[in-house]
């Protein structure tokens, strides 16, 4: 579907950089783990593709993340309230569910969850469950991770009996959030040990699954790049991962946004190949990157990123995506 403002193809391919941090931090790193197979990384320059532009969602808040059931062809986004200053309903968010033109065929409402940063999208035995932060914080970020099904017209408060808690037991860790790769069929969890101090840690499904989240059952951890004056200039909005590689989405309200690959069998705190900015939606009013997903489409995988809008008070959603691979 054309937008109105098609990412820019004769963008240079950025030069491959290496960056480190002292040994200190690098050592956090030293954990047991698995190599991944290697697989094809994406092209991160290029036209890409715009499959959704300015769309509304079910509720007029704004656009934090979104994944795809692969299956079935649907997209789940998340929405928050961001002008909401009722302590009652810190964490309350919105899931959207939409077809692959951003339609929406339903939506469902969770209490008390958190920021919506990340979700993770598991169509199992025909049923669809989502893997989001949940347990929110003073903060409004959830502690905990739960997997639910999602039910169209519903609201789920935080402490029902139908959420299933699947935190990672690797230690203590803060804001975990979680997306499901699809190619690999594994859960990758993004969180922290500390201030600055990312992590990602991978699972086969099945174990995530079933609850099996111990350090006995991870197949790869690593440490991210520590994000330092660069992550208050441009907040973190959002990952994804397929096979090999990890992929971050970054930038803050109308100002440059990037695209970052990870190596995720690098160790350390290293970033293996440079920070990409990206023109997608350059034309959005209070543009804002806001999302990251897998999306295994009938012309193959695509690495889709989205953006928030806000035109005179409506809130909207455009999503584009990168399917060459380097």
């Amino acid at each position: 579907m054309p937008s109105s403002d098609p990412e820019k193809s004769n963008l240079p391919l950025t030069r491959r950089r290496l960056f480190q941090v002292g040994a200190g931090v690098a050592a956090l790193a030293a954990v047991p783990r698995a190599d991944v197979p290697s697989s094809p990384r994406f092209r991160l320059d290029g036209a890409g593709g715009n499959p959704i532009w300015k769309k509304s969602l079910h509720a007029n808040w704004v656009l934090q993340s979104f994944g795809y059931d692969n299956t079935a062809g649907h997209i789940y986004f998340v929405q928050r309230n961001s002008t909401n200053t009722d302590p009652d309903h810190v964490g309350d968010l919105w899931v959207t569910k939409t077809d692959t033109a951003g339609n929406e065929l339903g939506s469902m409402a969770l209490h008390g969850f958190g920021h919506g940063v990340q979700i993770g999208v598991e169509n199992y035995n025909g049923a669809v469950y989502l893997w989001t932060e949940w347990r929110t914080s003073d903060t409004g970020f959830g502690t905990r991770i739960g997997r639910f099904r999602f039910a169209d017209g519903t609201v789920l408060e935080q402490g029902a009996g139908s959420i299933q808690d699947r935190t990672p037991q690797i230690g203590d860790m803060v804001n975990p959030q979680p997306a499901i790769d699809p190619s690999t069929d594994r859960l990758v969890v993004r969180y922290k040990i500390g201030a600055d101090l990312p992590r990602i840690v991978a699972f086969r499904m099945s174990d995530a699954r079933a609850g099996r989240l111990t350090s006995g059952y991870r197949l790869v951890e690593r440490a991210l790049p520590s994000r330092g004056s660069w992550g208050t200039a441009h907040p973190f909005q959002g990952f994804a991962a397929y096979g090999r590689y990890a992929y971050l989405l970054e930038g803050g309200v109308e100002d440059t946004s990037y695209l970052t690959t990870i190596d995720l069998n690098e160790v350390g705190q290293n970033i293996v190949h440079d920070r990409f900015p990206t023109t997608a939606g350059q034309s959005l009013p209070g543009r804002e990157p806001q999302g990251m997903a897998i999306w295994l489409s009938g012309g193959g995988p695509r690495l889709a990123f989205g953006f928030h809008s806000n035109t005179g008070g409506v809130r909207q959603t455009s999503v584009f995506y990168k399917s060459e691979f380097v």
